[in-house]
């Protein structure tokens, strides 16, 4: 209420469920919320988000100009072999077999097909085969992520994948089933506004308190929105080093600074005020 005088236009707040991407199967996130009207009556002319982030002490903010924060996709991989009997290996197909080799050759894409002066992060996250220890395997399901800050390497990245798995399983003789998700592209924040963000959040927390960070290689869909609105997207430290709080987010051991939410309060704020009465002038 205190900052009430200087907002001289109209704030809308953006209230987003599935924001770590909708249960498989489903639409949710930013992407449905634009569909559905959520940057329209009124249309905003900037758009501003913020994210806790372990990678700076409480009371810091982080941002940079251009890419924050990489692309992301989900993919799942589904190999059909043969079932047969652990001594028995040539009259089967072993999807666990060929699995680990969809494995190996996935890291190809980053260390011999991508230009290494470009991002790109390939991740097995699950790798689930076989039922019991002296049977081969007739099924294995791999689950995984890609991560890259070039749009570029993005958009190629499908078609790149798919060549590796069907390469594996056909000299394998196995067969597969590729599920390959968009889950978001690159967080690219405006320069323009990246450079009025830096300005205004100086003077509310003090040109010390906001950092230049270097890009993450973790996604968010508020890249969503920035390709509709010029947006800035910023980390609001929550670390602790004296206390041993640095984990990183979305571990069992993540605990922030609870008095951070006094600077990300202050930082909201002050940047909506700013904005609003610079676009009356």
């Amino acid at each position: 209420m205190k900052l009430k005088s200087r907002l001289h236009g109209t704030v809308k707040f953006i209230f987003q469920p599935a924001e770590e991407g909708p249960p498989p199967g489903e639409e949710g996130g930013a992407k449905l919320m634009i569909v559905e009207g959520v940057l329209a009556d009124p249309a905003p002319e900037a758009i501003f988000g913020l994210h806790v982030m372990p990678i700076a002490e409480a009371g810091f903010v982080g941002l940079r100009p251009g890419g924050l924060m990489a692309a992301g996709d989900r993919f799942t991989i589904t190999i059909h072999g043969r079932m047969t009997h652990g001594s028995a290996p040539h009259d089967g197909i072993d999807a666990v077999y060929v699995g680990s080799q969809v494995v190996a050759a996935l890291q190809a894409l980053a260390s011999r097909e991508i230009d290494a002066r470009k991002s790109l992060v390939v991740s097995v996250g699950t790798f689930n085969g076989g039922r019991r220890w002296n049977i081969i395997a007739g099924k294995a399901v791999l689950t995984g992520t890609v991560r890259t800050l070039d749009a570029e390497t993005w958009a190629e990245i499908p078609e790149r994948f798919e060549r590796i798995v069907a390469g594996i399983c056909e000299a394998n003789r196995a067969t597969y089933e590729l599920e390959y998700e968009r889950i978001a592209p690159v967080v690219d924040n405006d320069t323009g506004l990246a450079a009025f963000a830096v300005e205004s959040l100086s003077r509310s927390l003090g040109a010390d308190h906001v950092l230049e960070v270097p890009p993450i290689m973790a996604a968010e869909d508020f890249a969503y929105f920035q390709q509709k609105v010029p947006g800035v997207y910023f980390f609001l430290g929550v670390a602790n080093a004296a206390e041993g709080w640095t984990d990183y987010v979305h571990t069992p051991t993540f605990r922030p600074d609870e008095s951070a939410i006094v600077t990300g309060v202050t930082a909201a704020a002050s940047l909506l005020a700013d904005f609003t009465a610079a676009d009356q002038n």
